[in-house]
């Protein structure tokens, strides 16, 4: 096999067109890391000296090459990525976990300040259960649940949930069909991360984005953008306690309507930047009576 430095220098050669050289250097230390189980820090202070007498090895280099230049996202290449510290496998059939998204979960985790209490949650669309998992990882006696209507995210995330040693309950059911949701319960927070962009808005976007990921969990209608907010808001209607809170993750393009729209039925509504300085997430309380 070629030394991890050659390997390297043909990555940023054959990618320098899709990515930054620093983007490569996350990719391919990531997948050295997965591939030579050695650590990262030890991968880069012995690129010239690490050689493995084993050719599959390289060939999962290659094979991870022609995937990437296909312009495949390299957490599907490698087949998990990293949320919250937690490891969470994805493939072509979840989203893959944004940064903002672990902002929204320590917003959450930020607001609870005894970590022990026996919480009742609910995550709404959970695809790769990534939201869901990063809560119980850290709301050890909370009972969390979580929805989609996808089997196959379905699947994963049960994966995802032993494979982080936590109990999630994940059923499968349309949000879009809250009125006939019944989990028997009332909740004390209700999370979701729903599908939120325009599809006019499409074109503004990576194609690596709605190329291969699953686009029923990002697009919504132009006539309707609001369509899973306004679900949202019927379900905590009926299993929301009185104290309960919502936290959801927003299309920044709209977080001025979104706001008015839960202001209509809370009486609290908080609009929150991400680390970007965009408007992409909100809490809302005391629903109206």
């Amino acid at each position: 096999m070629k030394s991890l430095s050659e390997i390297r220098q043909q990555y940023i050669k054959q990618l320098s067109e899709q990515y930054s050289l620093q983007e490569i250097d996350i990719i391919f230390y990531a997948l050295a890391e997965n591939y030579l189980h050695i650590n990262k820090s030890i991968l880069k202070l012995s690129l010239n000296e690490l050689k493995d007498e084993n050719d599959l090895k390289y060939i999962l280099f290659l094979n991870a090459l022609f995937q990437l230049k296909e312009g495949i996202p390299y957490q599907y290449v490698l087949g998990s990525t990293i949320f919250f510290g937690c490891e969470i496998l994805v493939n072509k059939n979840v989203l893959i976990p944004r940064p903002e998204t672990e902002e929204l979960v320590e917003w959450i985790l930020k607001d609870i300040n005894n970590k022990n209490q026996k919480l009742q949650i609910i995550d709404l669309c959970s695809g790769s259960g990534c939201i869901s998992i990063a809560l119980a990882k850290n709301l050890p006696k909370s009972q969390i649940d979580g929805i989609d209507v996808s089997e196959k995210a379905l699947e994963l995330s049960q994966k995802n949930s032993v494979l982080n040693k936590v109990s999630v309950n994940y059923i499968q059911t349309n949000l879009l069909d809250s009125e006939k949701i019944n989990t028997n319960k009332k909740y004390d927070i209700i999370v979701s991360n729903p599908p939120y962009i325009k599809k006019s808005e499409k074109r503004d976007m990576d194609e690596r984005v709605y190329k291969f990921e699953p686009n029923e969990a990002l697009f919504v209608t132009d006539e309707n953008p609001l369509i899973f907010y306004k679900e949202i808001i019927k379900f905590s209607m009926m299993n929301l306690n009185e104290k309960g809170k919502i936290y959801i993750e927003i299309n920044q393009n709209l977080s001025e309507e979104t706001q008015e729209l839960f202001l209509k039925y809370f009486t609290f509504v908080e609009l929150k930047k991400d680390l970007s300085g965009n408007y992409r997430m909100i809490k809302a309380e005391a629903a109206i009576k």
